[in-house]
């Protein structure tokens, strides 16, 4: 007869399970009892829709004068006519996109270097980690839009610059963040029972700093999306964009004629706002959801 051993359970493994089954189990809760999650995705999945599928509804070029200057909205022209004589439906339908885009791109990129500077520096001891975290709180102090047109007066304005550019802004806003939390997490039993076991420094950041940090990272990146949307629409509305039907470039094109024609100005701000106030409202509801999980 044959011996067979049975299978153990890694703790790790199990730890990492429970923190997976809990953060659904939150999710699960936010979505059914708190109306700010539902009316938030609605307005953030109604304003990312408008971006992504805006191009294919277009009938007029948003470069062509079709009318006289800040017509009024008419049955060929539902929002009227911009400072141009351009049709300003044709153009918030164009310009979302780019945008959209834009905004995602930096905070993933922002967000997931700084998470793994945070983890590094809370992970890390000696005066080379307090000489570097001196650093990003120096540089912190440089606000960050002057940071971003000190970057895009260097190197341009093209999409790829203003990504990089409000990326770059964000990595030691979040690195700050996730250092904190990976300190307290290096202080509990299981981390140090883990350290105690050898496990290499890799092991013990993406195994068991990173799973304990993820709604930290969550809320962080919630944060950080909406800080990059209204970085990207300042420097558009500041002249610096990838793409002349920007919403931020017609809110600077038309406020002067908000009194002729308020459609040509308020649609993208209200577009704009519309999606800040649903990320806003997800981000918060959020938060609070893994509070009150943390706490039980």
């Amino acid at each position: 007869m044959t011996n067979q051993s049975l299978p153990v359970d890694d703790p790790s493994t199990t730890r990492e399970a429970a923190i997976h089954d809990r953060m659904q189990d939150s999710l699960r809760r936010l979505l059914r009892a708190d109306p700010r999650a539902w009316i938030g995705g609605i307005a953030v999945a109604g304003i990312a829709l408008l971006a992504l599928v805006g191009p294919l509804l277009v009938t007029t070029d948003p470069e062509e004068y079709v009318a006289r200057v800040y017509s009024g909205p008419s049955a060929t022209l539902p929002l009227g006519a911009d400072v141009l004589g351009r049709d300003v439906l044709s153009r918030l339908l164009v310009g979302g996109q780019l945008f959209l885009f834009e905004g995602i791109t930096a905070a993933i990129f922002g967000v997931g270097i700084g998470v793994v500077v945070g983890m590094l520096l809370g992970t890390n001891r000696g005066r080379a980690v307090s000489v570097l975290r001196f650093a990003t709180d120096t540089v912190m102090l440089i606000p960050q839009i002057l940071l971003v047109l000190l970057i895009i007066t260097a190197f341009g304005a093209s999409p790829l610059t203003l990504i990089v550019a409000v990326a770059a802004a964000q990595i030691l806003y979040t690195a700050r963040v996730i250092s904190a939390a990976t300190q307290s997490v290096t202080s509990e039993d299981y981390y140090l029972a883990a350290q105690a076991l050898g496990l290499s420094r890799g092991s013990l950041i993406f195994r068991e700093v990173f799973p304990n940090i993820i709604g930290v990272v969550l809320v962080e990146f919630g944060v950080r999306l909406s800080v990059c949307f209204v970085a990207l629409a300042s420097l558009s509305y500041l002249g610096f964009s990838g793409s002349g039907a920007a919403w931020g470039s017609m809110i600077h094109e038309n406020q002067g004629g908000i009194p002729l024609q308020p459609f040509a100005a308020l649609a993208p701000v209200a577009a704009i706002g519309i999606f800040l106030l649903g990320m806003n409202m997800l981000r918060d509801s959020l938060a609070r959801a893994l509070a009150r999980r943390t706490a039980q």
